[in-house]
């Protein structure tokens, strides 16, 4: 009798070994039937607290994602949660007719609704689920909007073959609109080496509007000295329309050096349409900052179309200090003498 049962329980172990093994390969459990699958994977930090939020007076009033709504739209907010804060990020796939369709992340903290029941996996593999969505890329399945879901969910994983896949997916071959979005989560989200993969492009590809668009990338990570990056891009590049980006993106990033780098571009940037740019760019300092900048070019000497632009953007700024410039500028006569 003994050996029946132990003969009995050595058959069904066999026999049950393939099916366990299915059971662990992700891709095969979420493509196991249609609807939405869900699933946690280790969330990196840079991410925030990704979910969907309705916003009224400068504040989220609610938040939550709704997986059949018509538009998704998602963002992070640190500073007004209304919901609380998790390390895990959810992944939701939906399947028909065996094949994924759509793909959403967010903080397993979001809340999130469905017509329809979500299926759960209790355990997933994080790098199982970059290849699952590495692999969708990959045989272009994803409709327009989809990819960049997929490779918002790609930053959003704390495991390191989410780089790898994500600087695959910036390699020339692919279309530059594939290219520059997976540069722009490179940057976002994906730390030290993320940006050291935005940089080299930035400051390497043949393409001047793909690295312009890094620039914005690199301007968005907060993991290195991005700025002092993009400012060496605006003294070196060749090209006049990155120059310039590498100039803008400066002004934009709010750092105490940007006043005195884009001035000291004016001073020596041969390219009258950078030196426009440039100005422009001081124009978009924060509040305080652009005014002084662009009176500063009033008073120094600068050529007559610096000056002139500078005029016209402080005439568009209309604070008080600007307009006491202005007044003063009327007062003396032209600044452009």
């Amino acid at each position: 009798m003994k050996r029946d049962i132990a003969a009995a329980f050595l058959i069904a172990a066999f026999f049950s070994t393939p099916l366990l093994a299915t059971e662990t390969d992700l891709q095969s459990q979420v493509k196991r039937a249609d609807g939405w699958v869900a699933y946690r994977v280790p969330m990196v930090a840079e991410a925030g607290d990704p979910c969907c939020y309705s916003w009224r007076a400068g504040a989220p009033s609610n938040s939550g994602c709704d997986l059949d709504g018509n538009h998704w739209s998602f963002g992070s907010d640190d500073n007004h949660r209304s919901h609380g804060r998790s390390d895990a990020l959810a992944m939701y796939v939906h399947v028909a007719h065996g094949d994924i369709d759509r793909v959403r992340a967010v903080s397993a903290s979001c809340p999130v609704k469905s017509q329809g029941e979500i299926r759960w996996i209790d355990s997933a593999d994080a790098a199982q689920s970059v290849k699952l969505l590495s692999s969708w890329l990959t045989a272009n399945k994803a409709v327009h909007g989809e990819d960049d879901n997929a490779l918002a969910a790609l930053a959003y994983h704390d495991e390191a073959s989410a780089t790898t896949a994500l600087a695959v997916r910036a390699e020339p071959g692919h279309p530059r609109d594939a290219r520059e979005q997976a540069l722009f989560w490179l940057g976002q989200a994906r730390g030290a080496d993320g940006a050291a993969i935005v940089e080299r492009y930035a400051t390497t590809d043949g393409d001047p509007e793909l690295r312009a668009e890094a620039i914005f990338a690199l301007s968005q990570s907060k993991a290195v000295d991005g700025y002092a990056l993009i400012h060496a891009i605006s003294e070196n590049d060749p090209s006049d329309h990155v120059r310039s980006q590498a100039l803008f993106w400066m002004a934009q990033m709010e750092d105490d050096r940007a006043a005195r780098d884009i001035t000291a571009a004016i001073d020596t940037e041969k390219s009258e349409d950078v030196r426009e740019e440039a100005v422009f760019a001081l124009s978009q300092l924060k509040e305080g900052q652009a005014d002084e900048a662009l009176i500063a070019l009033l008073r120094g000497n600068y050529p007559r179309d610096v000056k002139k632009q500078a005029l016209f953007w402080l005439g568009e700024s209309g604070s008080p200090r600007a307009i006491q410039a202005l007044d003063e500028v009327l007062a003396a006569g032209s600044p452009a003498r």
